[in-house]
């Protein structure tokens, strides 16, 4: 029976304790500072939006490492079930081979010469020789699929136990990265509390005056269409699948980001992708390089609405392209899920791009 992976999404949420967002506008209660030096707003600021984006990457090493134990379960899982069958068909061949053994026992006794001389009628006892001969070889062929049998059975055994050291490995890459991501929250929020509580009410009005100003620019955007510059498609909303994929993407617009999250209002980026493609029919993996490798390669000039575009080298980010040279994805724990151009910042760091 396959083991229970250790680590979900939700727990993940969990072992970070707040979510992204609550952890950039906590207003931490006056007195709360300790005796480290006091540090200004901007060094603060600065601080805190490095954490997030080292929380986020180590939350795609998460997500990937979760895969990983989730791939070495269904693997585990595959050879118990094989050995169980190896097992069984060891069992029946062993009832076999005592069949034969018993078979031949009983109608073997006297040696055959003197048996022919002494039988009653020579025609029968030819007869039952014939069959003793047909035991013998059917001892045989038993005996051969009992050592066949015993030696996949080895073999499986031999494969479960690697797979029970990988299932081991993934699980502890999982834990680390869950702890990577739980310390920098913890750092964050450490920062935050050292601030004057004047300098922290400016944080969290300046945090709170971003989002909301972002959120109004995505929205805009998707309602322009965007540019169809820089040899990209136009604005099209796609169409089949892509077109609910894209459609649900922009609906979430100034939601949370939230690290191991994948709805219905709150997502890290590679969760808001498997959410929009889950509501049109498509399951995705959740982590931006499995997605990659889950998707078809095409190139900047043919990508149409619903594609998918991953970033950084290796792949830690992704976004959704809605047509017009723009993408909605979710971006960091600051900004939550906003609407970006594809081109400038994002165009520097582009990896590549994917059609679901």
């Amino acid at each position: 029976m396959a083991t229970r992976s250790f680590f979900s999404h939700s727990t993940l949420r969990a072992v970070v304790g707040l979510s992204a967002a609550t952890l950039v506008f906590t207003v931490v209660p006056a007195g709360s500072s300790t005796a480290e030096p006091s540090l200004s707003l901007a060094e603060v600021t600065r601080q805190v939006a490095a954490l997030n984006e080292e929380a986020s990457n180590a939350n795609e090493d998460f997500l990937a490492a979760q895969i990983n134990v989730d791939n070495a379960n269904r693997r585990l899982s595959s050879v118990q079930s094989r050995i169980a069958r190896e097992q069984r068909s060891l069992n029946r061949v062993q009832n076999d081979i005592s069949s034969l053994a018993s078979i031949a026992y009983r109608s073997g006794g006297l040696d055959s010469s003197l048996e022919l001389l002494l039988a009653d009628n020579p025609t029968e006892f030819l007869n039952r020789s014939a069959s003793l001969d047909q035991v013998s070889r059917g001892q045989g062929a038993a005996l051969r699929r009992a050592q066949a049998s015993s030696q996949r059975l080895a073999q499986d055994q031999l494969a479960l136990g690697q797979e029970l050291g990988s299932l081991k490995s993934a699980k502890a890459s999982a834990a680390a990265a869950a702890d990577a991501v739980s310390s920098r929250a913890a750092k964050a929020r450490a920062l935050l509390a050292r601030l004057t509580a004047e300098d922290r009410a400016r944080y969290a009005a300046a945090q709170a005056a971003r989002r909301a100003s972002i959120a109004r620019a995505s929205r805009a955007a998707i309602r322009s269409g965007g540019s169809s510059g820089g040899g990209f498609s136009g604005g099209s909303a796609g169409s089949g699948r892509a077109a609910i994929a894209v459609a649900y993407a922009k609906a979430q617009v100034g939601d949370n980001y939230v690290w191991g999250a994948d709805g219905p209002s709150s997502f890290d980026c590679s969760g808001l992708m498997l959410a929009a493609w889950r509501a049109a029919g498509v399951s995705l993996p959740h982590q931006s390089g499995a997605q990659y490798g889950s998707t078809s390669r095409v190139s900047r000039s043919e990508l149409r609405p619903g594609d998918l575009i991953f970033f950084y080298s290796p792949i830690s980010h992704v976004g959704m392209y809605i047509g017009g040279g723009l993408m909605v994805h979710a971006a960091n724990p600051g900004d939550g899920v906003v609407v970006d151009s594809i081109n400038g910042y994002w165009s520097g760091r582009w990896s590549g791009a994917g059609r679901v």
